[in-house]
């Protein structure tokens, strides 16, 4: 182990032997010690000054490989973002966590739900792999208005993050697509340090949404039991922007008033049997709900001489999650030098209620309503994970085997109701739609998945090859009733399997020179809710048809570039080119003249074509002074159809530029970031699409430490007061768009947080 943390911190052997022996080390230590390495892998605070500053290209990442090695030696493109960088830069969001990542998004909904699922490289949704503690996050799902969330987690549990750009289906199978993001979190260990007990409390107040939250956390432990518990709770109210419009109708472009609540606890067991013998138990619990006075979905719409108007509406959206998770790490067994095993279960609630107050105006008085529509949505899953081991050969050169097989079983329902009362006679409202119904039936979705990978290293040349097979398998309810009900076919099962390859290398040029390259394929399922998808409405004219002919998504994904590694100084440039086939997308189908509708349907439809440079750069002035600085310049193309297309979810190019002060002691830290992005093109934005420009963001943010166990941090953002349009926030609206402001970023906020600990 000592050798490990030298390593990381730039210190002991150097060059290639340096690099085989570390590999030989780690690979004899806990998997789960590796995955989530206890000692910061950033240049710390606390660092002294005797000391050579590490820059990012010595973090370590295990989400790539599964085994852990610096970002020099991986092919690919991974980030690592540990906790004293989260803590730095004020991170309080998804959002904010990869502010700093060009190329890397969430997706939003900033008049309602919020943020949603991660975005690589133009490609999003569940095509991305979101796991936490290696536990894949609950499901996106989106049906007009309807949205689930993958994830809910309070930022400062977080250990470390690692983003894995492209596919990575060789290694995590379906979902993994467009790319994987490991969010660890914190274990006792982490915050026991050499102590046997630990006490923290902090306090944090955002001005973007005048939001105040607080969180507690404490450990207590030995050699051998170890125990944490976080628990953290927010409240707080609507993101603000530059909407200065403030009417109580559709014209509004300030944002919607929202009261927004959240709760969070985790807690933590680790029990080390013997030495080489460790057993780790998590159970996480999320609640959150937003209630928003929905001022935007207020107004009047006129169908020839009738009026349909909208006079009020509140809309109540809650998210509960709990995760129960039991890992187990053996070195050496049965002839392996890591053994880990890994069984869970997981389960998410989504229920969104809108009330609203209507009237409709015909030639007669009018008719007023009270109208009250629910969605939920549940999500239970179970699942185990076996992985293994073993080095063969010697410290010079040798081959690192990996290998394991996982299963996951998820079970999926929803259902959506209203009713409508007219508010002079208690009468039932008539509808001519179909309630309760469901956008799919009960279904049962079982994923198994194998895989091998070998990492072989000769001299300056490391070769990391690998595959996987896939089986997906889906088992929907025939007998239904509710979905059936809703004029819908019987359902139809389904099962796809896929093998999906990869190789990468990297080749020490010089000491300070690397090359690397590396192809995988991905591949992703067809989602159960486009194989069974279901919803009529009579009243709109519109049907969705099942399809269960659908072909799992695929892609081939292409990297190379170069590491220099120099002194004080990373520098990082790799070109990629990405294809992916069959994009599965919701469909016009057509009028259909027997009954009436107008069809859609989800089908393969896209070849998409994604290419572009991303150059990262990280060097030390001085001992106190960082520059770090990253660039992502991103095309996208759909190339099925006879005219190529600009692909919309890719974002403008983009990059960031921070220079940060570093006190010896860790008393003070303060950086200054600028955040460019180019304006959108007419072309790119797409033909009567809003093209936001070009705008440059200032942040400053800055620590004290008055004391040990005291920590003061603020967080001055958008210095310049700058009114910009994040592209994933507008994408899809229209150029004369007269509620644009509605999707504006917040102007100049202020965050203040305070941190004790003992």
């Amino acid at each position: 182990m000592q050798l490990v943390q030298q390593l990381r911190r730039g210190r002991g052997p150097q060059g290639a032997g340096a690099v085989l022996v570390f590999s030989l080390t780690v690979a004899l230590l806990p998997a789960e010690v590796l995955a989530q390495p206890q000692t910061s892998t950033s240049a710390s605070t606390n660092q002294s000054t005797e000391d050579e500053p590490t820059t990012y290209l010595d973090e370590i990442t295990v989400t790539a490989t599964l085994s852990p090695s610096s970002l020099r030696e991986t092919p690919g493109v991974v980030s690592v973002i540990d906790s004293e960088t989260i803590a730095e830069r004020m991170v309080e969001s998804f959002s904010d966590l990869v502010k700093f990542e060009p190329g890397v998004y969430v997706e939003n909904d900033v008049t309602r739900l919020g943020l949603n699922g991660f975005n690589i490289r133009g490609v999003g949704g569940n095509r991305v792999m979101t796991q936490v503690d290696g536990v894949q996050t609950s499901e996106q799902f989106d049906f007009g208005p309807f949205s689930i969330h993958q994830a809910g987690l309070d930022v400062d549990t977080l250990k470390s993050v690692e983003i894995v750009r492209s596919a990575n289906s060789a290694l995590y199978g379906s979902d993994a697509l467009g790319g994987v993001v490991s969010l660890f979190t914190k274990d006792p260990a982490d915050y026991l340090l050499d102590q046997k007990r630990y006490l923290g409390v902090k306090t944090t107040w955002d001005g973007r949404s005048d939001d105040t939250s607080g969180n507690f956390a404490f450990a207590l432990g030995n050699e051998s039991v170890q125990g944490s518990l976080f628990t953290s709770y927010s409240r707080g109210n609507e993101t603000k922007n530059q909407g200065t419009i403030e009417t109580l109708d559709v014209t509004r472009t300030a944002p919607n008033p929202q009261d927004r609540e959240g709760l969070q606890a985790l807690g933590k067991m680790v029990f080390t049997a013997s030495p080489g013998n460790i057993f780790r138990s998590a159970i996480e619990v999320f609640d959150t709900q937003i209630n928003t006075t929905a001022y935007s979905l207020q107004g009047t719409t006129f169908y020839g001489p009738v009026a349909f108007s909208t006079t009020s509406a509140q809309a109540l959206d809650t998210q509960k999650r709990w995760r129960i998770s039991l890992d187990h790490v053996l070195t050496p067994q049965r002839g392996l030098d890591v053994l880990t095993w890994r069984v869970y279960g997981q389960g998410g609630d989504t229920s969104q209620v809108v009330d609203e107050s209507r009237s409709i105006v015909a030639f007669g008085p009018p008719t007023l309503s009270s109208r009250t529509g629910t969605v939920n949505f549940e999500q239970r899953g179970f699942g185990a994970s076996g992985q293994g081991q073993h080095w063969v050969g010697g410290t010079e050169n040798g081959l690192m085997l990996t290998f394991g097989a996982s299963f996951t079983r998820d079970a999926f329902d929803v259902l959506r109701d209203r009713s409508e009362t007219n508010i002079i006679t208690g009468a039932p409202v008539p509808t001519s739609l179909i309630f309760p119904a469901k956008y799919f039936p009960e279904s049962d979705v079982d994923e198994t998945g194998v895989y091998v990978q070998a990492e072989l290293r000769v001299d300056r040349l490391t070769i990391v090859p690998g595959v996987r097979y896939d089986r997906y398998s889906l088992d929907a309810n025939q007998e239904d009733a509710v979905y059936l009900a809703g004029l819908n076919p019987v359902p139809a099962d389904f099962s796809a399997d896929a093998m999906s390859p990869k190789i990468g290398a990297t080749v020490l040029i010089t000491d300070d020179l690397t090359a690397h390259a590396q192809y995988a394929g991905g591949f992703r399922a067809p989602p159960y809710s486009a194989i069974n998808t279901g919803f009529t409405n009579l009243a709109g004219g519109y049907t969705t048809l099942p399809n269960a002919g659908l072909n799992a998504e695929t892609s081939d994904n292409i990297e190379v570039g170069l590491r220099a590694a120099f002194g004080r100084t990373s520098l990082d440039v790799t070109a990629f080119s990405n294809r992916y086939d069959d994009f599965i997308e919701l469909t016009a189908v057509g009028f259909n003249p027997a009954t009436f509708l107008l069809e859609f349907q989800s089908q393969n439809l896209s070849e998409v074509e994604i290419g572009g440079v991303e150059v990262r750069a990280d060097t030390y002035l001085t001992n106190r002074v960082r520059l770090r600085a990253s660039w992502a310049a991103i095309t996208g193309t759909d190339v099925s159809g006879d005219t190529d297309t600009p692909l919309g979810s890719i974002t403008p190019d983009e990059g960031v530029i921070g220079l940060q002060y570093i006190d010896p002691d860790g008393w003070w830290t303060s950086e200054l970031s600028v955040r460019i992005t180019e304006g959108q093109t007419a072309l790119d934005a797409g033909d009567g699409q809003f093209a936001p420009d070009g705008y440059q963001v200032v942040d400053f943010v800055t620590s004290i430490r008055p004391a040990d166990a005291v920590t003061f941090r603020i967080g001055l953002l958008n210095l310049a007061d700058e009114t910009y349009f994040e592209w994933w926030n507008v994408r899809g609206r229209g150029t004369n768009d007269p509620v644009i402001d509605r999707y504006s970023s917040p102007g100049r906020s202020v965050i203040t947080s305070l941190a004790l600990d003992w």
